[in-house]
């Protein structure tokens, strides 16, 4: 391996050991306790270094978010591969889409509470516009192609207002049993279904 090769691994390894202290401290403290010294004080480096890597605070938060949203479509085409009927997709995507709020519950609000402070959201976070385009597709595979676009759009918000009432709600009751999760997962999921226009 050449001594390029081993600067850009140990810059990867460092850029990665940033964000995972970050999301621990996110997790064990919330995003309002994040700082560069923190995570510094985590990864036993500077804050020089770190901000030879982000620029500041938001910039980190910025990332995780950006991380988030490709997770978030990475689980939900991993999903997608297993079913092929068309709205049987979409009941999979929404599916997708709750249990990653639920299971990765500090990311999922971090990804929204940061998108609400950047100017441009779709800009900021490109995956945004790719993950909204596989929900495009499937309604559009739905409808034949005939969805007008202010129609999806209106679609798209009820499944995100349907999913992020759902994540609300099981921040704020802690302990809800699985069983009556996942009864309220089925409902959850017939009621945004019942509720899109596929004209």
């Amino acid at each position: 391996m050449s001594s390029k090769q081993r600067r850009e691994r140990l810059k990867a390894e460092v850029h990665k050991s940033i964000l995972v202290a970050a999301m621990s401290i996110i997790k064990n403290e919330g995003a309002e306790a994040l700082s560069i010294r923190k995570i510094a004080d985590i990864i036993e480096y500077s804050p020089t270094i770190i901000y030879a890597y982000f620029l500041n605070k938001e910039a980190v938060l910025i990332e995780l978010a950006r991380q988030g949203y490709t997770m978030l479509i990475e689980i939900t085409q991993n999903r997608l591969a297993l079913v092929s009927d068309p709205k049987e997709r979409l009941e999979v995507m929404l599916s997708a889409y709750i249990q990653f709020a639920l299971n990765e519950n500090e990311l999922y609000q971090l990804m929204y509470t940061t998108g609400s402070s950047v100017p441009n959201v779709e800009k900021s976070f490109p995956a945004l516009a790719s993950f909204m385009n596989l929900y495009r597709e499937q309604m559009q595979l739905i409808t034949g192609g005939t969805l007008l676009e202010d129609t999806f759009y209106s679609n798209y918000l009820v499944c995100v207002s349907f999913i992020h009432g759902l994540a609300l709600i099981n921040r704020y009751y802690k302990d809800i049993d699985p069983e009556m999760n996942n009864i309220v997962f089925k409902k959850a999921v017939k009621g945004i279904i019942s509720t899109i226009e596929f004209s």
